[in-house]
C-alpha cells in the first residue's frame, strides 16, 4: 500500500474516516483483481490503498478530466496553478469562475477545476440546473494549491490506473468474481435540504440509493467484495437490512464509523454519523446493528 494525499476538497471525502475505512480493506481480496472506485470524488480511499490494478470513474465529467490531465500532462497544471495562486483574489475568482463555466474541455480548465476547488467556499462542488458551477469564494488566502511535487506524486499514482468517466452502473457491469468495489455515493439529504447531491446537473436521490442497493446485492451474487459508505441513518440501515431481503445469501455487515461529519447546507452544520456497509466480515471492526 502506498498513501498519498488526495488533492481536492470534496462534500462528503473521507479524509477524516480512511483510517478507518483502511481496515476494511476484505482479507482475501487480491492485487491481482480489479479495484474499482465508481463514485471517485476526492478519490481518499484509492490514493490510501494505492493498488495499481484500479478502475476509478465518476459521472461528473469535468473531475474526471481533471485526473485525466493529471495523468497526460502534470507539469502543465502545476503551471497553470503556480499563475492562479500568483493572481489570487475575490475577483479573480469570479472571473475566473465565469472562465470555467464557458470553457471547453482542456488542460486549462483542468487546473481551473482545482484552483476553483481549493479557492471556494468549502470546497463544495455545486452546479445548478444548467451545468454551471456557482460556489461563492471562500476567502482563504492563499488557497492551498497542491504544489508541483504533490502533482508529480498523483501523477505516478495514476499512471496505471484507468479512468473512466461513466455512471456506477455501466462500470460494474464489467466487474468479476473477487474484484472490490468501494461505492461512496452523495448521502440522503439532511432534513430534507441539501446541496451535497448537486454534483451533476442529475441530483443523486432517493431512487438512486435504492437502485445501487439493487446493485449492491447483485455484485454479491457474482462474487465481489462490496464496501459501500454511506449515512448511519434508518433509511439506508432498511435497504440494506438482511430481514428485508429473502435472499439470505445476500448478507450486509454494519459498522459504524467514530467520525461525525459537519456537512454545511445552505449555511448550516448538521452532525452526520457515518456506516460502513460490506457484503464480507471486516475482522478488525466490530459489528453491529442500527437501533431504529
Amino acid at each position: 500500500m502506498s498513501k498519498t494525499k488526495p488533492f481536492l476538497r470534496w462534500a462528503g471525502g473521507k479524509t477524516k474516516s480512511v483510517k478507518i475505512l483502511e481496515k476494511c480493506i476484505p482479507s482475501n481480496f487480491s492485487p491481482n483483481n480489479i479495484y474499482h472506485e465508481p463514485f471517485l470524488g476526492a478519490g481518499s480511499l484509492f490514493f490510501r490503498l494505492g493498488f495499481k490494478n484500479s478502475i476509478l470513474s465518476d459521472s461528473n465529467k469535468d473531475l474526471i478530466d481533471c485526473y485525466k490531465s493529471i495523468k497526460e500532462r502534470p507539469d502543465l497544471i502545476s503551471r497553470y496553478l503556480h499563475e492562479h495562486l500568483k493572481n489570487n483574489s475575490e475577483s479573480y475568482y469570479y472571473a475566473m469562475r465565469d472562465k470555467y463555466n464557458n470553457s471547453k474541455p482542456s488542460f486549462a480548465k483542468s487546473a481551473l477545476f482545482i484552483y476553483l476547488n481549493k479557492a471556494c467556499f468549502n470546497g463544495i462542488y455545486r452546479v445548478n440546473k444548467k451545468g454551471e458551477f456557482n460556489v461563492p469564494y471562500g476567502f482563504k488566502e492563499p488557497p492551498a494549491l497542491p504544489s508541483k511535487e504533490e502533482i508529480e506524486e498523483i501523477h505516478r499514482k495514476l499512471s496505471n490506473v484507468k479512468i473512466l468517466h461513466q455512471d456506477y452502473k455501466q462500470i460494474v457491469n464489467n466487474t468479476k468474481r473477487g474484484d472490490f468495489v468501494y461505492f461512496d455515493p452523495p448521502y440522503p439529504s439532511i432534513n430534507g435540504n441539501s446541496s451535497f447531491t448537486h454534483y451533476t446537473v442529475n441530483r443523486f436521490g432517493q431512487t438512486d440509493h435504492e437502485e445501487l442497493a439493487i446493485v449492491a446485492r447483485e455484485l454479491t451474487k457474482k462474487g465481489c467484495y462490496v464496501l459501500i459508505s454511506n449515512a448511519y441513518t434508518p433509511y439506508i440501515y432498511s435497504l440494506y437490512n438482511n430481514n428485508n431481503n429473502n435472499n439470505n445469501n445476500n448478507n450486509f455487515n454494519f459498522y459504524e464509523l467514530e467520525v461525525t461529519r459537519c456537512i454545511r447546507a445552505d449555511g448550516q452544520r448538521h452532525k452526520v454519523k457515518e456506516v460502513a456497509i460490506t457484503n464480507y466480515d471486516c475482522n478488525n471492526l466490530t459489528n453491529f446493528h442500527l437501533k431504529i
